[in-house]
């Protein structure tokens, strides 16, 4: 991709995806999840679009693209990425051939605009995900940034929506390797040009807000789909970090398929079908994952509301450089009643960053325990020490935004800024 002069749209050369590369892999994929995750395509509504469009689609998890790109094709996407993305080993070799489009997490990031702007402008079909992080609960992100509405009228080009169910629980978060169970993407048209000009911001966020709503375990519950793996619980620590019976946090462990309090013995199973169930007399669980994590926001809602509140975890300290991540410090990551923050050291030196909460919706958390945050310099990754903590890290700030903002903590999803 030649970026050329940076100063305009028009200096961006964006390339078109490999077509033999795009394909194969594309048609590939498209076979084997039709095999293994019984993958349903419904895009009657998009036939006969041409011409350059916009592909949105709610971001249930990592594997969501591969479901995505399969329902649009033979349409080939430049698929707009986390900056993260350049750095993972298995993509990087190719992720320049297949035409993907940077872009800085929770930060506005010009240069990612009009290299978009570039791509429709030369035909291109562009895919991005307005929630900008895999879902962690198997529901939609707790708050969408209104500032969707404009990219859209800037892009000035059809919207379609790309909706998956299914897709989370193929491959959740915290899980690593793959279930089998049934996935389902609906493919309509969501904008026409002429809508995005004559609708107000305020009409299109709202349309795009409802439109990327989902939850996965309210869908698998009432089609009564099953999940199959050996190991179906294995880490779900990693997001339900908090006993429902004792309320401590980070004492929970996970085996094949029970979640296990090491404090006050609470044993709960966690069924193909998506039940957490009670394995005796004596312990407690809520029904599901997403109703777990709903119970530890509330709980975290009650601790940040009091007047000293503030928390604060070693970490060690990486950043980015040549799409690889190189330690260069440790310290504290923090939060307190304004920001969240490190202070420490960097090559040896003293070293401190911090964000306002207030604009600040969400973080990105990381499975091997960390929190990247995007600053003008580059992106900074905080590892915890002590391997926890990124999850009830991420549901502060979230927690955090809607309070400063006097946001309605308990139903938010029907509030927006």
């Amino acid at each position: 991709m030649n970026q050329g002069n940076k100063n305009n749209s028009n200096s961006y050369q964006i390339r078109k995806p490999n077509a033999f590369l795009y394909y194969v892999i594309t048609y590939f994929l498209k076979i084997v999840s039709k095999i293994f995750f019984r993958l349903k395509i419904d895009k009657k509504d998009i036939k006969d679009l041409k011409g350059p469009f916009v592909v949105i689609g709610n971001h249930s998890s990592v594997v969501d693209i591969v479901f995505n790109v399969s329902a649009l094709a033979p349409h080939r996407l430049n698929v707009v990425t986390g900056r993260d993305l350049f750095t993972w080993p298995l993509f990087k070799p190719f992720i320049n051939r297949v035409g993907c489009i940077p872009k800085s997490q929770f930060s506005i990031d010009i240069e990612s605009i009009k290299m978009m702007k570039a791509a429709v402008e030369q035909g291109r079909k562009i895919a991005l995900y307005p929630e900008g992080k895999t879902s962690l609960d198997g529901k939609q992100l707790h708050y969408l940034p209104p500032s969707i509405a404009k990219l859209l009228k800037f892009l000035d080009v059809p919207v379609v929506l790309s909706h998956t169910l299914g897709a989370y629980l193929t491959m959740p978060r915290y899980f690593k390797g793959f279930r089998f169970g049934k996935v389902k993407v609906k493919v309509t048209r969501l904008f026409s040009q002429e809508d995005l000009r004559k609708l107000s911001l305020e009409q299109i966020y709202e349309r795009v807000r409802e439109s990327l709503k989902f939850n996965d375990h309210i869908y698998q519950r009432e089609n009564n789909i099953k999940f199959c793996s050996r190991k179906i619980a294995k880490g779900i620590e990693y997001i339900l970090y908090r006993c429902p019976k004792c309320s401590k946090d980070y004492i929970m462990r996970s085996t094949g398929r029970n979640l296990i309090c090491d404090y006050c013995g609470n044993n709960v199973e966690y069924t193909n079908y998506g039940e957490l169930r009670p394995a005796d007399g004596i312990s407690m669980a809520f029904d599901r994952v997403d109703l777990w994590y709903d119970y530890q926001r509330e709980c975290v809602d009650k601790e940040i509301r009091k007047p000293n509140f503030y928390i604060s975890k070693k970490v060690d300290m990486f950043e980015e450089r040549d799409r690889k991540y190189h330690r260069v410090g440790e310290g504290e990551l923090y939060i307190d009643k304004e920001y969240i923050g490190f202070k420490g050291t960097k090559q040896e030196e003293p070293f401190e960053v911090k964000t306002a909460l207030k604009t600040l919706h969400t973080v990105t958390t990381k499975n091997q325990e960390g929190i990247d945050l995007c600053y003008p310099e580059g992106t900074y990754r905080f590892l915890f020490k002590d391997k926890k903590w990124s999850t009830k890290y991420g549901i502060i700030v979230e927690q955090m935004y809607r309070l400063i903002h006097n946001l309605d903590t308990k139903d938010l999803d029907e509030k927006k800024d």
